[in-house]
């Protein structure tokens, strides 16, 4: 994200970016293969004491005389794919905006190094040994804690995992390197349920071709945030199983949404609205007058279904996506592009 403060979570989106401490984003685009269960040429590793390195998604290698064992995540959109892929850190974040709780982590014997007052604690992870850092990349390329906290990347090498990339690819790097590192991967199950998910969703949307629909969240009293489908991972998925999404313009201003004020919602040429990133659902008339709004044609999932980013998570998501394409009418939304 574009702010400047990623060592602290905010509870609500903003006009710049979305959910910083360990939000991402949710991420999203074309649809790749899923993550074999094949060592990718990227993360190579012998045994326990062998050689080891593994190229991140900033395209940076790290390599290491041997395999690393005490593992910390910076942050909890990072985290959370690597938890539920069976990685066990030796320090974690946890943000409190129930990311890390949507994947049921163990905790125990794992220290804490985040708090909403001082954000990432650099003594207690120092003290927890880590011998890897695992950080989120933004939606710009940077590393979301270790660019405004330089002094982390001294405590251990950085390996960087996008929350900007098609869900396949989030889940399937947090795979290659679970695997890389000598853990056993446990979602191989939640694979196939998102795989089955994917499916269902595409044949929903090849059968209703014309619906539009726009992923939209809270920004302020006087305006609503309209999610750019080029950025959010999400996004990039569903629009990659030909699903017709609202357009935002091109501009620095729209990376991640296109502010729309309140009195032109109702002109959203969208005939399904998904809430999105952001809580509670408006209680403002103009909402409530959105032609899809009017005819139920709306959903709103889970808050941390778009930034726990694990295969179970988004099977669930991309589920319920299916149902209400698949239920919804086309031509409800006002008249326009999309």
């Amino acid at each position: 994200m574009h702010r400047s403060v990623p060592v602290h979570a905010s509870a609500r989106p903003t006009r710049r970016g979305l959910l910083v401490g360990g939000v991402g984003t949710a991420a999203l685009l074309g649809l790749t293969a899923c993550g074999s269960n094949e060592p990718s040429s990227s993360a190579r590793s012998g045994s326990g004491d062998g050689a080891w390195s593994f190229t991140d998604d900033r395209g940076r290698t790290v390599r290491l005389p041997h395999r690393p064992k005490r593992i910390a995540f910076l942050t909890d959109t990072a985290g959370a794919p690597l938890w539920a892929a069976g990685l066990r850190p030796v320090a974690a974040t946890d943000s409190g905006q129930g990311i890390v709780a949507a994947v049921h982590p163990d905790w125990s014997g794992v220290t804490k190094i985040y708090s909403a007052d001082k954000g990432v604690h650099l003594e207690a992870l120092a003290q927890a040994r880590p011998d890897l850092l695992i950080d989120a990349v933004q939606a710009d390329g940077t590393l979301q804690v270790t660019s405004q906290l330089p002094a982390v990347s001294k405590i251990a090498p950085v390996v960087g995992l996008s929350t900007y990339r098609p869900i396949e690819k989030i889940a399937g790097t947090a795979d290659r390197l679970t695997r890389s590192l000598g853990a056993h991967l446990t979602d191989s199950a939640a694979k196939e349920r998102y795989q089955q998910a994917s499916t269902r969703l595409r044949k929903a949307v090849a059968a209703n071709r014309e619906l539009r629909v726009g992923f939209v969240f809270g920004i302020d009293k006087s305006s609503l945030g309209v999610m750019n489908p080029k950025t959010w991972a999400v996004l990039k998925t569903v629009s990659a199983l030909g699903m017709r999404l609202v357009p935002v313009p091109d501009g620095s201003a729209n990376t991640y949404s296109q502010s729309v004020s309140w009195e032109n919602v109702p002109s959203l040429p969208a005939d399904l609205l998904v809430w999105a990133v952001s809580d509670p659902l408006p209680d403002n008339p103009l909402w409530k007058r959105t032609p899809a709004v009017r005819a139920g044609q709306f959903w709103k999932p889970e808050l941390t279904s778009w930034y726990a980013y694990s295969w179970d998570n988004f099977a669930e998501l991309l589920d319920g996506l299916a149902t209400r394409v698949h239920t919804a009418r086309t031509g409800v939304g006002a008249r326009g592009s999309a």
